[in-house]
Parts: C-alpha cells; sequence; structure tokens
C-alpha cells in the first residue's frame, strides 16, 4: 500500500513540474511577443464584438419563435386542418425563412466599393477598402431594419453564412465576388432605407469618414433567387 501511495506522489510530483515548465514557457512566449494594432483596427475589433453579441441576441430571439412554434402546433392539433396542410404550411416557411425558396418584394438596393480618394497623412491604405466587417455591420442593419431575405451578389445569405474578405474580394458561402458589392434586401422600404442612410447609420460613417462609395435605392420590386448550394 505504500509503495503505491509513493508511486502516486512521485506521479503527481512529476505531473506538476511538467505544468510548471508549460506555463512558465508560455508566459515567456507573451513576454516576447508584442501585439500592435491601430486604432482603426481596435474599432473594427470592438464592432465584431458587437456583432457577436447581436448574434447571441438573435439566437435567443431563434428559441421563442420556435416555442411559439410549438404552441401553434399545440393549438392547431385540434383544428380542421389535417397533419399534412399543417406540414405543408410549415414547410413553407421554413424554404422561405430558410433562404431556400425565391422572394420577391419591395425593398433596397446597397452597391458598396473601395473608396478613391486621395490618402490623408492620417490615414493606411487599409482605412480605405471595404472588409468583411463592414458588410457584416450593414447586413445586421438590414436585418434590424426587418428585412425578410438578404443576397450579396446575387449569393442569398443563410443564417450560417460566412463572409471574408480578401483583398479586394469578398467571400459568400464559399464563392468569391469581386467589386462592387452589391447588397439587396427585401422588406419595409422606408425602415430599411432610414438604417443606411440615416445620419447615425453605419454606412454614413464609412461614407463620410472613409470615403467609401455607398449608394442606396429603392425599389418597388426586389428579387433574391434561393439559396442553391448544397
Amino acid at each position: 500500500m505504500q509503495k503505491r501511495n509513493k508511486i502516486k506522489l512521485k506521479m503527481v510530483i512529476l505531473g506538476a513540474f511538467i505544468v510548471g515548465i508549460l506555463i512558465s514557457t508560455y508566459f515567456k512566449t507573451l513576454g516576447n511577443t508584442k501585439a500592435y494594432i491601430t486604432l482603426d483596427e481596435k474599432k473594427r475589433i470592438d464592432l465584431n464584438i458587437e456583432l457577436n453579441k447581436k448574434e447571441i441576441e438573435q439566437l435567443k430571439e431563434k428559441v421563442k419563435e420556435y416555442k411559439l412554434t410549438l404552441k401553434e402546433y399545440e393549438k392547431n392539433f385540434n383544428s380542421d386542418e389535417s397533419v399534412e396542410e399543417l406540414m405543408v404550411k410549415e414547410l413553407d416557411y421554413l424554404k422561405s425563412s430558410g433562404g431556400f425558396s425565391k422572394v420577391e418584394g419591395p425593398g433596397i438596393v446597397v452597391t458598396i466599393k473601395d473608396s478613391d480618394k486621395e490618402l490623408e497623412i492620417t490615414q493606411t491604405p487599409n482605412d480605405l477598402i471595404v472588409h468583411d466587417i463592414d458588410i457584416l455591420r450593414v447586413v445586421n442593419d438590414l436585418k434590424k431594419a426587418g428585412s425578410s431575405a438578404i443576397s450579396i451578389n446575387g449569393e442569398r445569405l443563410l443564417s450560417t453564412s460566412k463572409i471574408k474578405c480578401s483583398g479586394a474580394t469578398i467571400t459568400v458561402n464559399e464563392t468569391t465576388y469581386g467589386q462592387p458589392f452589391i447588397i439587396k434586401a427585401v422588406g419595409n422600404v422606408e425602415t430599411l432605407m432610414a438604417a443606411m442612410i440615416s445620419p447615425q447609420s453605419y454606412t454614413n460613417l464609412l461614407k463620410d469618414v472613409y470615403g467609401i462609395y455607398i449608394d442606396v435605392e429603392s425599389k418597388n420590386k426586389v428579387i433574391i433567387n434561393p439559396y442553391e448550394k448544397n
């Protein structure tokens, strides 16, 4: 029994020694590495954090929607509609909200591309180009304004869509698109326009501060095709 305890004690000491070396190495690595970011990069990181927080709130709203859907099932279970009719209605709703059916109606078209103004002393070339965080912020503002469907250069956005930039291009749903970036949104035109052109809007900030080209048009009919990839 004592022999086993001694072996266990040795293993604990050895494990603590290894962990201590790893921790020491980690902090030395941190100590030798200095990361510098510009004020503009910090702002973009803060915006990314804000978007993540909003995405969490959207997921919470989804949970509420599912609970309401469950109540609707319970409510309609004893109605005159057959189970098949209820399922067809639910399928149509899921296809529409999930991005797998065509949506058309009044909306807006937002065109965005890099600035062509001369670089100021306090700016870097990075300040005058469109980044993925910029597109994400615009899309998020359109969602908050009640848009029922959104596309970028014809690519339908889903709740799981990822937007990444690489130089002068944007990758959406694993497909890369060049400028200009054309964002279409279906919804209440007045609300969507206000989200894009109000003095406090993010698009207005991009336009006035960084000189990013932004054009916003209202349309009586905007067509957004369904998501067609597997």
